[in-house]
């Protein structure tokens, strides 16, 4: 599959997820679902603020990937800017994430 059908797959992916509210976006909503201790993984901006990034990290070391600036994550989700992406890791979120590292695959070589 090509970079750019990964990524089509996995923003159409996110759309869904936000539809069906199966994902949590921002720093605050994100923070809820880390404090109730859920599984899951972030999606986190790859222009966010460090500071930012680490507090989020520091509640729990979690896996995450840096992908999309906060603007296109916005957009993709008709929202102005989003810099954290809770994903849960349900059915769904296993999904995402193979599509993820697939695409971060791709875009080391």
């Amino acid at each position: 599959m090509t970079e750019k059908a990964l990524k089509k797959q996995i923003v159409s992916l996110l759309q869904i997820g936000w539809r069906g509210r199966l994902i949590k976006i921002g720093y605050d909503e994100t923070e809820k679902e880390l404090k109730k201790g859920r599984k899951g993984f972030l999606i986190i901006a790859t222009d966010i603020a460090e500071r930012t990034k680490r507090n989020i990290l520091r509640l729990k070391d979690f896996e995450y990937y840096q992908l999309f600036t906060k603007e296109e994550i916005g957009k993709y989700l008709g929202k102005k800017e989003v810099g954290i992406i809770f994903v849960p890791l349900n059915k769904f979120g296993l999904k995402l994430k193979g599509l993820i590292a697939q695409y971060k695959e791709l875009e080391r070589r």
